[in-house]
């Protein structure tokens, strides 16, 4: 299983340096930190999710449950 990224909580004061990085490099900066885990699915399972994702027209990622 592979580890998956949610956006990072972060405090005032390291948004604010992110910006002044942001500022100085004229570019966009996203903060990550470790999320959960990709889910290990059966061929079967995966058939399904991607059958899923052509009716909805999107792509799902499938998270363990903890």
């Amino acid at each position: 299983m592979e580890e998956f990224f949610k956006l990072a909580q972060l405090t005032n004061e390291q948004i604010a340096l992110i910006r002044g990085l942001e500022l100085a490099t004229g570019t966009h900066i996203m903060a990550f930190e470790p999320g959960p885990k990709i889910a290990a699915l059966s061929d079967r399972e995966l058939q399904k999710v991607k059958k899923l994702e052509n009716e909805l027209g999107a792509t799902l990622i499938v998270f363990e449950s903890e």
